[in-house]
């Protein structure tokens, strides 16, 4: 009787250890909640100094003016002096690029900054300091960073500086005001924005997949980055 007490809890253990494994597989499989079968998509740039850029409230801005508010780091040392709608759109995005090719990123608080080393991350910080990537780096609060997703929407998508998407993204950030179940789209320029927001539905279908990471930085995006 003990004996088939036992066999039967090992049997149990069994079933339950198949069980596991086969609920683990299908989430492998799954990769990512199902609610991006159908999710919303938003999209975020790096304003920069001089450039139309747009408030809150959707109204126009041009970031420039006097020059009456300063860039600080945590230890008082002034970065450089903007004009306040500059200051508070670099607060906004959580970055900003100067007319000089320096760019900034909030630190440690909502009034100090750190610049940014741009021969390593020459296009701004993501989550875990690592470096975005022009219209491949999405932010989203509830996959795994380094994901790469198969977006369809995106695949034939032509970019503003002419190259074609081929619908692989990756994972490389987070955003502070995203909720659960969304993509924000790293397009890079306000102006991207602009001619993207026309083109790219509100809603999208996303996959996670392995799929080929591809570079749509042009020469002409390289000098608006202030890149050598």
């Amino acid at each position: 009787m003990k004996q088939a007490s036992q066999t039967s809890t090992i049997l149990l253990l069994v079933v339950l250890l198949f069980c596991t494994l086969i609920n683990a597989e299908a989430l492998d499989k799954r990769g990512i909640a199902s609610c991006y079968k159908k999710v919303r998509i938003t999209q975020y740039w790096i304003p920069k100094e001089g450039d139309v850029d747009m408030k809150n409230d959707g109204t126009k801005v041009t970031l420039n003016g006097s020059k009456n508010k300063s860039l600080k780091t945590d230890n008082g040392k002034t970065i450089a002096k903007v004009s306040k709608n500059t200051y508070e759109k670099f607060q906004m995005e959580g970055t900003g690029l100067l007319k000089n090719g320096v760019m900034v990123n909030l630190d440690s608080g909502y009034d100090s900054f750190m610049k940014i080393n741009r021969k390593k991350t020459p296009y701004g910080l993501g989550s875990n300091s690592n470096g975005l990537q022009p219209w491949v780096s999405v932010a989203a609060n509830d996959i795994k960073k380094g994901t790469t997703l198969y977006i369809k929407q995106l695949n034939g998508l032509k970019l503003p500086d002419g190259k074609v998407h081929n619908g692989c993204v990756r994972v490389d950030d987070e955003g502070w005001s995203l909720s659960g179940c969304q993509i924000d789209f790293f397009v890079l320029q306000y102006s991207a924005y602009k001619v993207l927001t026309k083109k790219i539905p509100k809603y999208i279908t996303v996959k996670a997949q392995k799929c080929t990471i591809k570079n749509y930085v042009t020469s002409s995006v390289r000098k608006w980055a202030v890149l050598k």
